[in-house]
């Protein structure tokens, strides 16, 4: 984890949940809220996927979490693509000029990035995705 990363709000307390920095791999967003005054809100469910297979030979999945960022006067965004379904391939947290840029790999719908002034991080346990 970049030490940038550990001076957010909130960060440590989910690198604790997980371990580790979490990859946010086939993560899925859940919700996307901006605002032109006032905080915006991406929410993303995501996991801890364990090199432990299950009786149908999928991947174990553990510790499933709503993680929330609340982003403060955002500079720049960059989006494409929505559908009922939005899969990222990964979600990076990038220093930036003008404060962190949240960057969201494309898989299949929503993807792109968003740079804000001020980040917090806040998660909530959540189900398990369906398999």
């Amino acid at each position: 984890m970049e030490a940038f990363i550990t001076e957010i709000p909130g960060a440590v307390k989910l690198y604790n949940w997980f371990g580790h920095w979490p990859a946010f791999h086939d993560a899925e967003i859940v919700s996307l809220t901006l605002n032109r005054e006032g905080p915006s809100l991406l929410r993303v469910h995501t996991w801890h996927q364990t090199n432990r297979v299950n009786v149908q030979g999928q991947f174990v999945i553990e510790k499933p979490c709503i993680v929330s960022f609340l982003m403060e006067e955002i500079h720049d965004l960059k989006l494409a693509g929505f559908s009922p379904q939005n899969v990222i391939s990964e979600l990076l947290l990038r220093q930036a000029e003008s404060g962190i840029e949240i960057a969201m790999g494309d898989c299949f719908g929503l993807a792109g990035s968003i740079t804000a002034a001020r980040l917090t991080i806040q998660f909530e346990p959540a189900a398990l995705p369906v398999q």
